[in-house]
């Protein structure tokens, strides 16, 4: 059995949710998942700056918490610092959104992103185009839900999804959808949601999980000549220690 970590940056999640997620995360998958907080960071992450404030949260937890798991997934849709977590590690490292757009992509031609903001619909298209995936895109329309806000068990908000998602079905071309925000994807609805609209509602927690599982327990991990791993003597600033002098 693979010990995943389930790295969540920053710290807008208050313990009963940490716990909530740690559970529904070893349901789904049939390794062991452990939900780690990094500690330090946004309350949530729907902006630039957010998100790569994060990911100095995550490196810093996965430098301290390395030897502990057998992968890792990041807890954030907007894949916060993969690149340079990939860096510090020859563990498999799965960034959600990563996983669920290519699994839409082999399932359908077309998809959309639902995102949860306006101001977030900027950072999803950059994500699908770092991916290289803009021509399997056909659109990201909006739920309008802000993180902090999200009821999980919002019967309205489903039926916000549902709607939203016909909507890009039918006017928009698209032929799977991926839910843009863990909190959406924590719901655990996506199979209603398939059910109401008729086309593939991707679970990135699922995908997620099942994809580090997978690779940990395979030995698949990222190429170290796309992720060269990082020189540590220049990090001491960043792990706590003190930097190294230009003259040392």
């Amino acid at each position: 059995m693979a010990s995943i970590a389930y790295l969540v940056p920053g710290v807008g999640l208050d313990t009963e949710e940490l716990q909530r997620r740690e559970r529904i995360a070893n349901d789904l998958v049939s390794d062991d998942v452990s939900v780690v907080e990094a500690g330090s960071g946004p309350l949530s992450i729907e902006s630039s700056v957010e998100d790569e404030w994060s990911a100095v949260g995550l490196l810093q937890l996965l430098e301290e918490r390395e030897d502990e798991f057998d992968g890792f997934v990041i807890g954030c849709f907007g894949d916060p610092g993969l690149h340079g977590l990939r860096e510090l590690t020859d563990k498999p490292v799965v960034g959600p959104a990563n996983a669920s757009f290519h699994t839409a992509a082999q399932l359908a031609d077309r998809f959309s992103c639902i995102t949860i903001l306006e101001t977030t619909k900027p950072l999803t298209r950059r994500l699908v185009h770092h991916y290289g995936l803009d021509d399997r895109l056909a659109s990201v329309p909006v739920v309008e839900a802000p993180v902090l806000e999200i009821d999980h068990s919002s019967d309205a908000l489903i039926d916000d999804m549902v709607a939203t998602g016909r909507r890009a079905v039918e006017e928009d071309g698209a032929e799977a959808l991926v839910p843009g925000c863990m909190s959406l994807s924590f719901m655990q609805v996506h199979e209603e949601i398939a059910d109401r609209v008729g086309v593939p509602f991707i679970d990135p927690v699922t995908v997620g999980l099942e994809t580090a599982s997978t690779w940990a327990r395979h030995g698949i991990t990222h190429s170290d000549v796309t992720y060269p791993s990082a020189n540590r003597e220049k990090l001491g600033g960043l792990f706590g220690e003190p930097a190294m002098n230009a003259d040392d």
